[in-house]
């Protein structure tokens, strides 16, 4: 059974280089926040270009030794867009359902979808993405700090209900 979300706390951000994500990992881990709860997504190319040092192993190895903190790293084929490859709740919802798109699965999430397209238009330019699913706004303006001091851009937090909960309309079990 999955994983029932009536709130969500997101921040998000992206950078074009892995190295600035191999930085941010092990703070998260000492900030509280668990590999389950973050999400990597980019194309297969953009983590390739640059390679954080020393190297790591898999399908994550750009990010360096900490390529190994999250639990499973999934690819994602789609007609007519470049490969991606990812990890976390984001990851999942894209492999596992062939006709939701990225923008759609963000939604999901709680990120309001004019922000999903223009986050999703820049994984399709080469960045990569990071979402951390927080519990709270203390935790989360936390990570949003850690992440503008990291170098990653377009950094926003998120607190909102995903699509498809009562915030949206009523519903089976919503009343």
């Amino acid at each position: 059974m999955g994983l029932l979300r009536l709130a969500s706390r997101a921040v998000m951000g992206d950078t074009d280089r892995a190295s600035d994500f191999a930085k941010v990992i092990p703070e998260l881990s000492k900030l509280g926040v668990r590999p389950a709860d973050v999400s990597l997504l980019a194309r297969s190319d953009a983590l390739e270009k640059a390679p954080a040092q020393p190297r790591g192993k898999g399908p994550l190895a750009a990010l360096g030794k900490n390529a190994t903190w999250f639990v499973e790293v999934l690819s994602v084929e789609r007609a007519g867009t470049p490969p991606l490859i990812g990890a976390g709740p984001l990851a999942s919802v894209l492999a596992s359902s062939p006709n939701t798109s990225l923008i759609g699965a963000m939604v999901m999430q709680g990120i309001p979808q004019t922000d999903a397209t223009t986050y999703a238009n820049q994984v399709a330019e080469g960045k990569i993405l990071l979402i951390v699913g927080v519990a709270d706004r203390t935790l989360g303006e936390r990570v949003r700090s850690l992440l503008d001091r990291s170098g990653i851009q377009a950094v926003s937090y998120y607190a909102g209900r995903p699509y498809g909960t009562a915030f949206h309309g009523t519903g089976p079990g919503l009343r």
